[in-house]
């Protein structure tokens, strides 16, 4: 098998290529495409990766404002209370109110997590595009 050139009488200039080149040429762009395919899953888990990151952060910094609050408003809230109901009683509702403050928080934070884009949705969306080339290059 060797390359051909067919030119002149209306042949239309086409070259000819031999089979092995043909499949070396077709391998070589299939691992192209793999290769490339694997980048873009990278990027999307990476890009999914940091808004749950930052979703993640919200929820820690739920944790810690709650435990503040639970700390500096509880003693000045039941100190207050305290002045007219008995000391439990006021512990108890603020420690209640508190409680729903951070209740709060976890579903903002949960909100912002569950609105984080799914990983790898371009990459699908390309490989069914790259199946639909295939066929059509294979049905020629």
């Amino acid at each position: 098998m060797s390359a051909r050139v067919q030119n002149g009488d209306g042949a239309g200039g086409a070259e000819k290529r031999p089979l092995g080149t043909v499949v070396a040429s077709a391998v070589a762009g299939f691992r192209t495409l793999v290769r490339e395919h694997v980048n873009l899953a990278k990027l999307e888990v990476n890009e999914a990766a940091s808004v749950r990151a930052q979703g993640v952060g919200m929820m820690g910094a739920a944790v810690v404002m709650a435990m503040y609050a639970l700390g500096f408003v509880a003693a000045a809230g039941a100190a207050a209370l305290a002045l007219v109901l008995p000391v439990w009683a006021a512990i108890l509702i603020v420690a209640a109110v508190l409680l729903l403050v951070a209740g709060a928080l976890v579903l903002i934070a949960r909100r912002g997590l569950r609105t984080a884009p799914p990983a790898a949705e371009r990459t699908r969306e390309t490989l069914k595009e790259d199946v639909r080339w295939a066929k059509r290059q294979i049905a020629r």
